[in-house]
This record gives structure tokens, sequence and C-alpha cells, in this order.
């Protein structure tokens, strides 16, 4: 029992009440103790007066009545103790704190930082923005596809619109006629980069009596006889046109014939973020404490005084000494996690450009003028169902 246990004043007054036999009861003056002290502690807080009325009222009583409870509890105990002629002990605060670790000591920092990480992340990954940006994305892909099939189409057309010589000047060049020469007669002809540029030779150990019927192959009206200057000056032009005449007679032929689109139908965007954070503080702390009691005792005999008065001399020496020693760890972790996932799902379908939306009946008689057989190359307005209906129909 302590110094400050054995200074208290026993229950007095109003509060020495006997126990109750119906067990405890909050007395009169318990009661007035508590609603005074309640009602302090509920003033000195702002958020009590944040509540409505009816909550204020809530608050207050519950908390009276526990407290009435707990403190007539500790009246009957220490009546109880009174009738057993015991003191209770009562331990101070300044006690429990040599036992025990302060609670300050413990901060946890870990989950301190929680709601600020948080933000910072949130506001980082930016979903909204994320969300938009796919959007306007996926959007922007489709215009710029559907633009660019456009755009081909319109200059295939215009191509094929051309003369074969209008579409020889802007997309066939004498390099190219040279390297369809080589490429079709190899073993007549070879490319030679000797001298201003490349032009075409006639190579070695050609025979002039085997050499093949360009007159015909070329729609000459004269033979070409195997000689340098002769080839540059007929074969290579006449070379020319026939690659700008077979080129242009096949894009006519794939114009009307129907060129293939996409066409998007519908679709799916879906946009997910997945958000995790994982905050760990730990804490230990240690104490212990441990009395040291020695005594010692010295006698001597001899001479002196101790020898005058008849006996020995006795020397009692007691020390007690107190260790206390305290020991306190603590660690803190934080994880985050953030997955962000985008998922665009598109379907489309093939369709045919409407030649007739681009040209008019002057511009696809031409085209189809510039096929190998005419007749037979009618234009293609109609698209795939239509075309599905016009061949059950003829069925």
């Amino acid at each position: 029992m302590t110094n400050a246990a054995r200074k208290l004043p026993p229950l007095s007054g109003p509060f020495a009440a006997s126990p109750s036999p119906e067990g405890p009861r909050p007395s009169r003056a318990v009661s007035d103790f508590v609603h005074a002290q309640v009602g302090a502690l509920l003033a000195s807080s702002p958020a009590y007066y944040e509540l409505p009325a009816d909550k204020q009222s809530g608050m207050r009583k519950d908390l009276e009545k526990i407290a009435a409870y707990t403190a007539a509890l500790v009246q009957d105990e220490w009546a109880s103790s009174k009738k057993l002629d015991q003191t209770p002990m009562l331990r101070t605060a300044s006690a429990l704190a040599q036992k025990q670790p302060a609670a300050d000591e413990f901060s946890p920092r870990a989950a301190g930082q929680v709601a600020g990480i948080t933000r910072e992340t949130l506001n980082a990954i930016a979903f909204p923005t994320f969300v938009a940006d796919l959007l306007k994305g996926t959007f922007q892909a489709i215009v710029n596809a559907s633009i660019q099939q456009m755009e081909a189409y319109g200059a295939l057309l215009a191509n094929v619109a051309k003369t074969v010589d209008q579409y020889m000047v802007d997309n066939i060049s004498d390099n190219n006629a040279r390297d369809y020469l080589v490429s079709a007669y190899p073993s007549h002809f070879q490319i030679e980069t000797s001298g201003e540029g490349a032009r075409v030779g006639v190579r070695d150990g050609a025979d002039e009596r085997e050499k093949p019927d360009f007159k015909a192959a070329f729609g000459l009206n004269e033979e070409v006889a195997l000689d340098d200057d002769a080839v540059e000056k007929t074969l290579v032009p006449a070379a020319r046109r026939r690659l700008a005449q077979n080129r242009h007679s096949m894009l006519s032929t794939m114009v009307l014939m129907g060129i293939n689109r996409i066409v998007v139908t519908s679709g799916r965007i879906n946009a997910k973020m997945g958000f995790r954070i994982d905050a760990h503080d730990r804490a230990a702390a240690q104490s212990a404490s441990q009395f040291d009691f020695k005594h010692t005792t010295n006698v001597s005999a001899g001479g002196g005084i101790s020898s005058f008065f008849g006996g020995p001399s006795i020397d009692s020496t007691t020390s007690v000494a107190y260790v206390s020693s305290s020991k306190k760890d603590s660690s803190d972790d934080l994880n985050v996690q953030a997955d962000l996932t985008g998922e665009v799902d598109l379907k489309f379908k093939s369709d045919y450009f409407p030649m007739e939306r681009f040209a008019n009946p002057q511009m696809m008689a031409l085209i189809q003028g510039h096929t190998p057989n005419p007749a037979a190359n009618t234009p293609n307005t109609a698209g795939p169902q239509t075309q599905r209906e016009a061949q059950h129909q003829q069925q």
C-alpha cells in the first residue's frame, strides 16, 4: 500500500451509504455528481454542439447512466472493503506510467499517411482523364480510318479516270520501264549504271536472230534491232506506256468491281481502376525491474574501547538496489497497388464504296472503257445486301 493510499479518506457523507441488498443502485448523491461531471465533459466538446437536440439529449442520458452505475459499483466495493476492515489501494497515474510505456511513444506513422498517399496517387492516375482520352482516342481512330479510306478511294478514282498517257506521266517513270524490260527479257537486256545515269543495254551473247517479237509485244509499227541506242529510244518509251496501260486497266477493273471498306457497326469501351493500400504499424515495449537486497555483518574483538567494556565490536550494513530497464521497438510499412485497365471492343462489317457518290455517269463510262472487256465490266453501285437480293431474284 502506497503513501497516497494511506492518505485517502474513507467514503463519507452521502457517499457512505450501505450497499443495497438488491445490488448496486446509483444513489441520489451519485446521480447528481455524475450529472455535473458529464455536463462539464460535454460542454467542453465542440462536436457535441454540432449534433441535433434529440441526439444531444440521448447522448447525455446514456453517458449519465453508464457513469452512474460505474460509480455505484465502486461505491459498493469500497463499502464492502470497510466491512472487512480493509483499505482499498488506489494506483495513481504516475505509478502506472512507471510500469507501462507512455502512449505518445507509439506513433502510427504508416496509418497516418494513408489519406495523403491515397489522394496523391489518385490525382497522379487521373482516372477521369484516362477514360476521356480512351473515348476520344477510339472515336478519333474510327473517324481517321473512314477519312483515309475515302481519300484513298477518291485518289484511285482520279487515277483511273485519266487517260493512259496522263496516268503514265504521273505514275510510271523511265526507270520503272527499264526494270520492267530487264525482268521481262533477262537473257537479252541488263541495267548499266555507267555514264550519266541508268540505261538498258544489250546483254553480251544476245543473238539478233533469237530476239523476241517486240513489235507485237509493245504495239510498235516496226521491228527494233538489238542495239543499245534503239532500246533506249524505242523500247523504253514503249515499255513505259505498256506498263502504264496494264496498271491503268487493272485499277479500272478493280474500281468497277467495287472496293471494300470497313464500317464500324457497334462497340464497347470498358475502363476499370483498382486501388488498394495496406498500412501496418507495429510496436513492442518490454520492461523489467529487480530488487537487489544485500546485508553484511562484521564482528571484531580485541583491545581498545571494545576490550575495555568487555565485548566484541559488531558492524552491520544493509543495502537495497532497484534496477529497472525498458526496451521499445516499432516498425511500419505502407504498400500501395493501383491497376488501370482500358478495353475497346469494336464490331465492324465489310461494305462497298458507292461509286455513284464519287463519280458521275460520264466518269464511270470513261473508267469502264479503260478495262480490257468494257461490256463485261459494268459499274458495281449496289451494296452487299442489294447484291444478294438481286441474285436471289434471278434464281
